[in-house]
């Protein structure tokens, strides 16, 4: 396994990554198999790990991170539908355009054919 990046730390919100450019989009496909083992998830809940609600949005950021070098920086809307527990594969979709000030993301994380959550967010260039 790679090393955590340093804007990550220290939690790794993304197992694999596919991105692919459309024009001035991108199309993004990331995935993360919930750890229930992972320290951060220690009492959240004791006996069935859930994987937290902001760490699919973290998932995002990492991937706006690595795919964009951008950084969130509004959450316009976030509907979590259905939980992710310990051993489960979340498949995170966003659909990344291009905007005068950064992007404007629109996400979907499911397991199978589940929805378990819908993200709209904005994200800005990180200097430098």
């Amino acid at each position: 396994m790679t090393p955590i990046p340093a804007f990550a730390a220290p939690l790794r919100a993304v197992d694999t990554l596919d991105v692919r450019a459309s024009g001035d989009d991108l199309e993004l496909v990331a995935q993360i198999t919930v750890d229930g083992k992972e320290p951060n998830l220690r009492g959240h809940f004791p006996g069935q790990a859930v994987y937290p609600g902001v760490f699919v949005i973290e998932t995002l950021e990492q991937a706006m991170r690595e795919a964009a070098g951008a950084r969130l920086s509004t959450v316009r809307s976030v509907r979590f539908l259905a939980p992710l527990l310990d051993g489960d594969r979340m498949v995170l979709t966003a659909t990344a355009k291009r905007t005068p000030d950064g992007w404007d993301v629109t996400g979907k994380a499911t397991l199978g054919e589940t929805t378990t959550a819908k993200i709209r967010a904005s994200f800005e260039e990180v200097a430098g």
